[in-house]
């Protein structure tokens, strides 16, 4: 029986690919190992954001070609492969193919040439452990970020088929699967012979079986008050809406062709409150980005506490080549950028440590994971926006859905107890 092993990078997008990448093979007898120096094939999804990301996946990459097995496969695939394409091989000896991230609708046809002796079984569904997935319903971006190599390496915006994502979704729930969560670099974007995103929503909430709906990344200029007020009128759309920012300075949103300004964003963040008053609100965050002063720094840091997002993603920015910015003169230092980036998580830890104590006594709604390795009766869950929990109890399985009272804090994790039925 042959084995697969895979190391995933970056975004959902790339587990999402790395999920369906593993059924097929998985269709050709592969099964998955946690030991790669034992798989017959080593998969290496990477990701290009950041030049760090590159690097840690290019010290990865070698390491697995150093401790693989002599006839073993060695595949790179994803946003750096599309990047570097052949150049990895020549870089690194031991890779034996590059798979970029625009040829994954074609993996199949690739697979098929890279293991042509491998033949395709019709499986039975079996049941499966985890209670979530991902789905991407489009790949490309057209909004060329000045700082964001994404659209150069994924290409252009195209949206799969309504009629495709709703057969897959409907035998992924079939398999045990209980909540999605719809994937594209712009989900507002999505555009399938008139059905738009909201209208996609509707779609995939008809199906029976899925009790919940998770959709990343929104672009602020495309957010809609008919997604949200879709989002607010649907049970099983989770109140949970990730709404990158970037910056609250508008010459620096000018300069990242980001396409609003800060009134325009506050305004969306206001739509989505009036609609759903106690929705987790997320963001991505960027200081540093060239020629920004301590004055816009600061526009960010205002917008941040006027907002008081759930929990955000924060860095400082770094050039990547081939992008808009790369040819800006990069003026601010790196020590200052990172001290910046300190500020900026300070404030939004002790925000969201705040949002989470604020919890306490208060009554959710907990979609459990998977169970706690060490402690065989906790179980680690999510309420119906983002927040993090911790549940014991009996009787349970991943996916089900349990009302509970938050008992106490810890950290960033609400303690919950199962309220009595």
């Amino acid at each position: 029986m042959p084995y697969v092993y895979f190391q995933t990078f970056g975004c959902q997008m790339n587990v999402a690919d790395s999920n369906e990448l593993c059924d097929r093979l998985g269709a050709r007898g592969y099964q998955p190992t946690e030991d790669p120096a034992f798989a017959d094939i080593i998969v290496v999804n990477t990701c290009s954001v950041r030049e760090h990301a590159e690097q840690r996946a290019q010290v990865r990459i070698g390491e697995y070609a150093r401790l693989k097995k002599k006839e073993a496969h060695l595949w790179v695939i994803g946003c750096m492969a599309e990047r570097l394409g052949e150049v990895l091989k020549k870089k690194i000896p031991g890779v034996t193919a590059v798979i970029g991230a625009r040829s994954i609708d074609q993996i199949d046809t690739i697979i098929d040439s890279l293991l042509p002796n491998q033949t395709i079984e019709s499986l039975s569904v079996k049941k499966i452990h985890e209670a979530s997935d991902f789905v991407s319903v489009m790949r490309g971006c057209d909004n060329y970020c000045a700082y964001c190599i994404v659209p150069y390496v994924r290409g252009h915006e195209s949206s799969i088929p309504a009629s495709i994502l709703i057969d897959t979704i409907r035998k992924k729930v079939e398999t045990g699967i209980r909540e999605i969560t719809l994937l594209g670099q712009n989900v507002n974007s999505y555009c399938d012979n008139g059905v738009d995103f909201p209208d996609l929503i509707n779609k995939v909430a008809d199906i029976n079986g899925l009790q919940r709906i998770r959709f990343t990344t929104s672009h602020p200029k495309d957010c809609s008050e008919k997604l949200i007020r879709t989002m607010a009128e649907e049970p099983k759309c989770c109140r949970h809406v990730h709404l990158p920012v970037q910056a609250g300075s508008d010459r620096v949103l000018g300069l990242m062709n980001r396409r609003y300004t800060a009134a325009q964003y506050r305004e969306r963040i206001a739509m989505i409150r009036q609609y759903m008053p106690n929705a987790d609100i997320t963001t991505d965050i960027l200081v540093g980005f060239p020629s920004e002063t301590h004055e816009e720094f600061e526009e960010t840091l205002a917008l941040v506490r006027e907002i008081r997002y759930t929990t955000a993603f924060m860095f400082a920015y770094s050039v990547r080549e081939g992008t808009a910015a790369a040819g800006f003169p990069d003026s601010v230092p790196q020590e200052e950028k990172l001290a910046r980036l300190r500020t900026l998580i300070d404030l939004q830890t002790d925000i969201t440590k705040e949002i989470y104590a604020g919890m306490a006594g208060e009554q959710v709604e907990l979609m459990l994971g998977a169970r706690q390795e060490k402690r065989r009766r906790d179980w680690m869950a999510r309420d119906n926006g983002c927040k993090r929990a911790l549940i014991a109890c009996d009787g349970a399985e991943s996916g089900m859905i349990l009302k509970a009272t938050v008992v106490r804090v810890s950290g960033m994790t609400l303690i919950c107890e199962r309220t009595a039925l």
